[in-house]
């Protein structure tokens, strides 16, 4: 069979959806054909991946970030050369709308994975509840035309459901990590000199996105708090985005890295000593399996999708959402005993190895089988001839 996996995110971008979409190249079982469509300030054209060239605007509260304008028609010449089965969506921006009007009006199944809770993001980021409602709206809209929908948590799910979402149409599909990336052999002695961290000054990281939607606007309280508990430790921060100032002033004695490549973000992660991520809107997280894959004990809020990863009281802590002393208390545990660090740390590692991309994939897998299936057998259907028809 052959998928056609659309998304508004070109592989330049690394994030949780491009992570995601690299593993599922990389895992594809043998009766199973993919390839990305997307579009880019540059065209690419390469057996798994295309990505055509299209015009870009600024994606609002993200000025740094584009989405581009989908030419329709070539990516319905593509679909027809490459003979695809089945269309994939897995963005809901303007790629995300082309794929499912070409996935309509060429009769092909669509299934669809949701992995960013946009709604959420609009709200925070705009301060209009009108603006995310339409924003849900919409996006129950695309999605509703795909069988099934696939979500990264069943904290998603559940939240999806509340919005009027049919749960007859979603499934759970689970995030993987590679644990030979990712790893605390990875870990840098000269990284941490750099840092000026060590067993007494231990490094905390956060890495993803500055914006407020990840949860980043306690951090100036969490540093009050944790100074007051005298709580010694270094802040390494590995990301960009809209709250960069802001966060370099609140936070002055932090590490600010910028945006660091992926195959670089197992040697940081290996290099710190707990792992925070404090986003109660994140469907997944990521980056929270791949901080416990390089040894790292985890500080998450307990909503959203980033505690399914973790085991709260023995890789890390699911603290109370938005609640810096919660925060600060889980994060002096950490900071001032090394042997609980290391428990947690051990701990942390043991429990990624169990969470494998090839496990991880197969309900997708699953989906692709079942939608291109029926898609068969409707075929079928069609052309049989009806009962009493002569043949000739």
């Amino acid at each position: 069979m052959r998928v056609a996996i659309f998304t508004d995110n070109d592989f330049d971008k690394t994030n949780g959806v491009t992570t995601t979409l690299r593993a599922v190249l990389r895992h594809l079982p043998d009766d199973v054909q993919a390839r990305i469509y997307t579009a880019s300030a540059l065209c690419s054209d390469g057996p798994d991946y295309l990505a055509l060239a299209a015009f870009g605007v600024p994606i609002p509260w993200y000025g740094e970030m584009r989405m581009y304008a989908p030419p329709v028609r070539a990516f319905r010449r593509h679909l027809a050369a490459d003979d695809i089965d089945a269309v994939h969506i897995t963005t809901p921006g303007p790629v995300g709308l082309a794929a499912r009007h070409l996935a309509a009006s060429l009769g092909l199944p669509a299934i669809g994975s949701f992995h960013t809770n946009l709604g959420e993001y609009t709200r925070l980021l705009s301060g209009s509840a009108m603006l995310a409602r339409g924003m849900d709206t919409y996006m129950r809209w695309l999605y509703g035309a795909c069988d099934p929908v696939l979500v990264p948590s069943n904290d998603t799910r559940a939240r999806l459901c509340a919005k009027g979402w049919a749960p007859e149409r979603m499934a759970v599909w689970p995030r993987g990590v590679d644990t030979r990336g990712f790893t605390p052999e990875r870990r840098s002695a000269a990284l941490r000199e750099a840092w000026h961290v060590c067993d007494k000054r231990p490094a905390m990281l956060y890495a993803g996105r500055l914006s407020r939607e990840k949860g980043l606007a306690m951090l100036a309280s969490l540093g009050s708090l944790l100074y007051r508990q005298q709580a010694a430790y270094r802040l390494i921060v590995a990301g960009e985005g809209p709250m960069s100032t802001e966060l370099r002033s609140v936070c002055p004695d932090a590490v600010f890295l910028g945006r660091v490549p992926h195959q670089v973000m197992s040697v940081v992660m290996a290099s710190a000593d707990v792992f925070l991520f404090p986003s109660d809107t994140d469907t997944a997280g990521n980056v929270v399996l791949e901080a416990q894959a390089c040894g790292l004990p985890v500080l998450v809020s307990s909503a959203g999708g980033p505690s399914e990863q973790m085991v709260d009281g023995v890789t890390g802590f699911a603290c109370r959402p938005a609640d810096p002393a919660d925060f600060a208390d889980c994060a002096a545990a950490l900071l001032q005993s090394k042997g609980l660090r290391q428990q947690m740390a051990d701990a942390a590692r043991s429990y990624t190895i169990g969470r494998t991309w090839h496990s991880a994939l197969e309900p997708l897998f699953r989906s692709y089988r079942s939608a291109t299936q029926a898609r068969v057998q409707s075929r079928a259907t069609r052309v049989e001839p009806r009962a009493g028809a002569v043949a000739r």
